[in-house]
């Protein structure tokens, strides 16, 4: 299953997902600590356009994370979507799940991936490790092969940290190069991220009600559009694109997941929050 129509990796919403001070960009950047936490959204149709646009969605997406910097973080996550199509495109489900398990410096990143379309089911297995040359990727199901991306390239935990610094730096813009498995793990994905102004509290009174929870209150958050781009050179339109609102703990709400012909909407339905790492405390 290609990208535009799998779910999202949680490279970009660990998809990816206020209130204190802004902070200058010469100002010390706050220590990123990723909570550990399970969200769960419901999806529905927020657009849909041309022939292979649909004319109704639903769905469920959940994310969970675990661990620290300290010991790694594990992730598992699933999407299933459901869509109501016209006659050109008919109706199609999709059932895409995941687990990785990423080191708490970011470099190394082992991968599970399953993705059902229709009848047909993925299986992806692979692991992917920085070296002296680069970042060497290994997959080893559904075929085996090997691979070397780019040492700046970033995996998913690494990245949305990433972000949260660049968002307490007042930066707007962060463009990287990101491995997250997906694809059949053959992929390193050029992206931009498009970082807003921080949110007022005003502004997040009017969020999900599952985002009301205590252990937000008092935290940073900033709206970002992440663009994810097929490798190559000139100019090219962006293979999928997703936005959403990045808590500084790596919380995610309010998300879109556009891709291209259709667009679907994320509600933050519930959240809960898993016992910390002693190394998080």
């Amino acid at each position: 299953m290609s990208r535009s129509y799998a779910a999202i990796r949680h490279a970009a919403l660990v998809s990816l997902f206020a209130a204190v001070a802004w902070q200058p960009a010469a100002a010390e950047t706050p220590k990123v600590v990723l909570v550990a936490h399970r969200a769960v959204y419901d999806l529905s149709l927020l657009s849909s356009r041309g022939v292979n646009g649909v004319d109704e969605a639903r769905g469920r997406l959940v994310f969970e994370i675990t661990g620290s910097a300290c010991d790694g973080y594990a992730t598992n996550f699933r999407q299933v979507t459901q869509l109501t199509g016209s006659e050109n495109t008919g109706d199609r489900g999709f059932d895409v799940r995941s687990t990785s398990f990423e080191t708490g410096d970011g470099s190394s990143l082992r991968f599970t991936n399953d993705s059902t379309r229709g009848d047909t089911t993925e299986h992806t297995e692979g692991k992917a490790q920085l070296g002296a040359d680069g970042i060497e990727i290994s997959i080893q199901k559904p075929q085996e092969a090997h691979l070397t991306a780019p040492a700046d390239t970033l995996f998913p935990n690494a990245h949305i940290k990433r972000l949260i610094e660049e968002g307490f730096s007042g930066s707007k813009l962060f463009s990287t190069k990101i491995f997250d498995g997906s694809d059949t793990g053959r992929k390193i994905y050029d992206t931009l991220a498009v970082i807003g102004a921080p949110l007022s509290a005003e502004a997040t009174e009017q969020a999900e009600p599952a985002s009301k929870a205590q252990q937000l209150q008092g935290h940073s958050s900033w709206p970002v559009t992440l663009s994810y781009f097929e490798p190559g050179a000139g100019e090219r339109q962006p293979a999928y694109v997703m936005s959403f609102v990045l808590y500084d703990n790596g919380v995610s709400r309010a998300l879109r997941l556009n891709y291209g012909d259709f667009a679907l909407k994320g509600e933050l339905k519930s959240i809960e929050f898993l016992a910390p790492s002693a190394c998080d405390k």
